[in-house]
């Protein structure tokens, strides 16, 4: 089969997938170039659609439709200035927030993560280091926004990642996690804390920080001799996780 037309139903479906409402309506969101849509093949997600150019030629297995399209069609329909006319069209997965939490685990809580970049390269590091869960909370930037989902670098089909509420901080408290909140005016550096298992990292907003402040156990800082007065916030993910997983590490010899 291949689609000519912009008229197509299933090229308007696509398109309505680039804004929020629309993906949110449908309960589906696309992931476009090769490495992603073999990652989304590979997870447990359900891929509904595997959509590629006129001419090309991939070996693709799965449950899915296969759907080729006139290769201008794809500026139509894609989030990028230079697709790579190779999408999948996913459906959302439904977590429960109850099920994912753990005494012994390691999350993350992204708060008012405005950017799309950020909130995707803190899931690629949350994967990277092998937290249990990412949860967002108070209009974090959509985690299925295309920009969000090609900064995961195919992460989003590793580990949950689950848009929720403040009450997240809660159910975290009740299985006995510690909950840090990054802040300038912490007395204390995170290699200062324990950190090997139970804990949940709260990440503000890029401009004004962390704002549920309810539920935290400690402010956590990051020893910085230089003039910066703070770090790009999936840096700062970075930073907590890697001494996270080293005191893991240390405890496990």
């Amino acid at each position: 089969m291949l689609i000519t037309s912009e008229d197509n139903s299933l090229i308007k479906k696509i398109k309505k997938l680039r804004e929020k409402k629309g993906r949110y309506e449908e309960g589906l969101f696309f992931v476009e170039g090769v490495n992603s849509v073999k990652e989304a093949l590979n997870s447990r997600f359900k891929v509904e659609y595997v959509i590629v150019g006129e001419h090309v030629n991939l070996d693709y297995r799965g449950n899915f439709k296969l759907i080729r399209i006139k290769d201008g069609l794809f500026k139509k329909i894609s989030d990028t200035v230079t697709p790579q006319k190779v999408m999948a069209v996913v459906r959302m997965p439904e977590f429960r927030v109850e099920d994912l939490i753990k005494e012994e685990g390691v999350f993350i809580v992204a708060d008012n993560i405005q950017d799309p970049g950020n909130l995707g390269t803190i899931i690629r590091t949350a994967d990277a280091f092998g937290v249990d869960a990412v949860f967002t909370i108070n209009n974090s930037v959509d985690i299925y926004n295309p920009k969000v989902l090609r900064a995961s670098m195919g992460s989003i089909f590793h580990i949950p990642v689950v848009a929720t509420s403040e009450d997240v901080l809660f159910k975290l408290k009740e299985k006995g996690i510690k909950v840090f909140a990054t802040h300038l005016k912490a007395e204390s550096f995170v290699h200062e804390f324990d950190l090997k298992e139970g804990v949940a990292f709260v990440l503000g907003n890029e401009a004004r920080g962390v704002s549920s402040l309810s539920c935290v156990d400690d402010f956590i800082k990051i020893p910085m001799t230089g003039k910066a007065e703070s770090l790009n916030v999936s840096i700062a993910a970075a930073i907590f996780l890697y001494e996270s997983q080293r005191q893991r590490l240390i405890k496990n010899k």
